[in-house]
């Protein structure tokens, strides 16, 4: 894979020029997030053994882009999410490339490929009143928690989880969570809670379905109007203090994670008819 990645990475490159020059013509908000942002500013590009591109919306912007996508976007990229195919289990929207096919390795099924895609998130408020935070965060984690329960062959076992974390997860994978609960009406519920929270009013913004839940809440202003680093050879727009930014997520965040965290998400099986050997 690692040797292939460069591959991957010019595709997720293309994708998101086309991602950016719809929102640029429509004037819609976004911001380079999660691994992405860290990419920027420490290697002034994806991280070398990252393979996707994460990009937030303010609600308000994503919703129209989703609208505006598939009548803009080129032929051969496709908008996917739970409301364009019931059989897919995020929540968040990805565009992807339809002439590529990759495996995500935490499944390790090659019969059930997806394509080189980046990553849409919807940046949602949160209250300002501190217990109804907690409460707000605790309702989400807990949808966010049957949702994930209801693809259990896509629980990533590696993820860094605290003690109490692996006991419940134990204890619930032995539950037969999808037969009790339908994923999809789960995902509806999350959306309407956080649709909700509307970003103007709200002091703290992010969203709770990243990989770092609760920790990408940030302050609504770290974010600001935002700001352009270098990403490769074209410039993204990212929160305004990435500083501040980076911090509150990663800590330390130009320390290098040891070698085994270094892990990427695909096994790219085809790009543009011409099969890849991995």
């Amino acid at each position: 894979m690692r040797k292939n990645i460069s591959k991957l990475h010019a595709v997720d490159l293309e994708i998101v020029k086309e991602v950016v020059e719809i929102c640029n013509d429509n004037n819609l908000l976004y911001y380079m997030i999660g691994g992405t942002m860290l990419g920027a500013i420490r290697h002034k590009g994806f991280i070398p053994w990252d393979d996707d591109i994460d990009l937030g919306m303010p609600r308000e912007d994503y919703e129209k882009f989703l609208n505006l996508a598939p009548l803009k976007l080129s032929s051969h990229l496709k908008l996917v999410n739970y409301h364009t195919d019931s059989t897919n289990q995020y929540y968040i929207t990805r565009i992807g490339d339809t002439n590529t096919k990759v495996v995500e390795t935490r499944i390790a099924n090659d019969s059930k490929y997806t394509h080189i895609s980046i990553d849409l998130f919807p940046l949602d408020g949160s209250p300002n009143n501190t217990i109804l935070r907690k409460l707000y965060y605790l309702k989400v984690m807990y949808h966010r928690a049957i949702m994930s329960l209801c693809y259990k062959d896509s629980i990533d076992p590696d993820r860094k989880r605290t003690r109490k974390e692996k006991l419940l997860l134990f204890i619930m994978t032995k539950i037969p969570i999808e037969k009790m609960f339908n994923p999809n009406k789960v995902k509806n519920k999350i959306d309407r809670i956080m649709r909700k929270q509307k970003v103007e009013k709200s002091n703290l913004i992010g969203c709770l379905m990243g990989a770092y839940r609760t920790r990408e809440m940030v302050s609504k202003s770290i974010y600001g109007e935002g700001a352009f680093y270098q990403f490769e050879n074209i410039t993204l727009r990212g929160p305004q203090y990435y500083d501040a930014f980076l911090k509150h997520i990663y800590g330390d965040y130009m320390k290098l994670p040891p070698l085994e965290s270094r892990k990427t998400h695909y096994k790219v099986i085809e790009i543009n008819g011409e099969e890849i050997d991995s």
